[in-house]
């Protein structure tokens, strides 16, 4: 007689939910996502820059020279200074092939073009072209998008979402002790308490509570929480009222649940600030920013001070960009005191940004403003004489002539400058940085089990490569993938490892989830 399927819940429908959903009824095992909003998406949805891929056919395609120690030292450079698995950092990067060809072949999308990030030692970051009509196509929403239609047409009854669903408790079983190598474990997760919101009752919200053999957590971060008793409270207070990114819906609930049972939370007051947040003009003061994505610097845009000069590797690690532009000490008048920098592109890098996206963020959002010269550009940032601008962008030119700035070190330029730097019309933007990205999270193994850890080891190694290996327990039935996890990114993310990461750990959570995980 076949024994009846696996119950499992996901707790969040952003890429690693559903990921993980799909990997779990592939294997056979009936799913619930528990989705905090009205619609899957997620941060994920909002993503602009891409999905990394070592040793893809896209890469191979168009002759890029790349390979997996070179990518695992740049994950490891980046996270220098907080907690990275060993064993997480190697999956991410040796799956990361995998997880674009099988991102690309469930969702119909090419990812076939290809971007060098800061960070990066080579072009291995993943998005998308334009549509046929000159539209952008921003990768995150093209792949949500796909991914709900691919669960609609072929997991129809085995893969449930229910909408404005935010849970509140993980439940766990009262029954005898058990014991795993000896040790303890804490009781197995058997459910999910929740809330929803019902749209036909007129926002009625009821309290409902689902069982399952296992459950996911892929709620997202806190970047969102500003509130007196937030994570960011906790362990970042400094960083309380700094503006976000983030959907209003990252407020930490997957963390705050598992930590109740007894999981174990690292590296939480590693929290990313992205260089390029813009500040609207019209909104200077606003708490949540549009994303100025990283494309726009690996395209070639440079960052200048408000008195038109450049002060660092618009290429660095986004921790050192950010630090940059926050020690500047020019803040942006109506923003509550907000650091800034301007963010310029010339013709070409317009060019290879997209000029589509480009249009989009100057003429639907108003972020970007046009100057058909210097004279002209120098007015728009408030620089008295043009000179000196003439003068930055003069050296910029031979800094990408001879490959190489002296000033900031820079050594890759992603298009060219004119010899007088006057290749307009000119794109300007202000730019801030912002909360982005939490690299901590519920400690977890690499099968994407989420565990205790032992306190004495729970600490930053001070190592080179800043590794920790941790003595852990699982705790039976509760798995957990994406930002909501800790110990793979260390003290800062790379741009396009988010994607990347809620792929290869969404699908063995997915499946360790389902039974089939080994």
């Amino acid at each position: 007689m076949r024994a009846d399927p696996k119950k499992v819940i996901v707790v969040g429908g952003g890429l690693a939910g559903l990921c993980a959903a799909i990997e779990s009824a592939t294997q056979g095992a009936t799913v619930v996502v528990l989705e905090k909003t009205d619609a899957p998406g997620g941060n994920s949805a909002k993503a602009t820059s891409g999905i990394n891929g070592c040793g893809t056919h896209m890469q191979a395609a168009q002759g890029v020279d790349d390979d997996l120690d070179r990518f695992l030292q740049d994950i490891r450079a980046s996270g220098a200074g907080g907690i990275s698995q060993p064993e997480l950092t190697q999956k991410l990067a040796c799956a990361s092939a995998e997880a674009v060809h099988w991102l690309a072949a469930v969702t119909g999308l090419d990812l076939d073009v290809l971007c060098q990030l800061g960070g990066h030692s080579a072009p291995r970051t993943h998005r998308l072209h334009d549509s046929a009509d000159g539209q952008p196509v921003p990768v995150g929403f093209a792949v949500m998008q796909r991914l709900q239609e691919h669960i609609a047409h072929n997991f129809r009854g085995r893969i449930t979402v229910i909408n404005n669903a935010c849970a509140t408790e993980l439940l766990t079983a009262k029954g005898p002790e058990r014991y795993f190598k000896g040790k303890s474990l804490r009781p197995s997760v058997i459910g999910v308490r929740f809330t929803q919101t019902l749209a036909e009752g007129g926002g009625q919200v009821r309290e409902q509570q689902h069982a399952a053999d296992a459950v996911i957590l892929a709620a997202g971060g806190f970047c969102s929480d500003h509130t007196q008793r937030s994570l960011l409270a906790e362990f970042r207070p400094e960083l309380k009222d700094v503006p976000s990114t983030n959907g209003a819906f990252a407020t930490g609930d997957g963390l705050r649940m598992a930590r109740d049972i007894g999981a174990t939370l690292v590296g939480m007051d590693k929290v990313q600030l992205h260089p390029t947040g813009f500040i609207d003009p019209a909104d200077p003061a606003a708490a949540t920013k549009y994303l100025g994505p990283e494309a726009l610097r690996g395209s070639g845009g440079i960052l200048l001070t408000p008195a038109g000069e450049r002060f660092v590797d618009e290429l660095a690690l986004r921790s050192d960009v950010s630090a940059a532009i926050r020690t500047l000490g020019s803040n942006y008048p109506g923003s509550n005191g907000l650091p800034f920098a301007y963010c310029l592109l010339n013709k070409p890098a317009a060019m290879q940004f997209g000029l589509a996206q480009l249009s989009y963020y100057r003429d639907r959002v108003g972020l970007f403003r046009a100057a058909a010269s210097i004279e002209e550009l120098a007015a728009l940032m408030g620089v008295a004489d043009a000179t000196v601008l003439r003068h930055t962008l003069r050296r910029y030119s031979e800094a990408c002539r001879d490959k190489r700035c002296a000033t900031t070190g820079k050594s890759v330029f992603p298009c060219a400058w004119a010899a007088d730097g006057s290749d307009g019309p000119f794109e300007l933007a202000v730019v801030t940085p912002c909360l982005h990205y939490t690299m901590g999270g519920v400690a977890i193994s690499g099968s994407a089990e989420v565990v205790t850890v032992n306190a004495a080891n729970a600490v930053d190694n001070s190592s080179a490569e800043q590794d920790l290996t941790w003595q852990s327990l699982p705790i039976p039935g509760l798995y957990a993938a994406g930002e909501v996890t800790g110990g793979v990114h260390g003290a800062n993310r790379l741009g396009g490892n988010s994607l990347l990461e809620c792929v290869v750990f969404g699908r063995i959570a997915g499946a360790a989830a389902s039974g089939a995980g080994g």
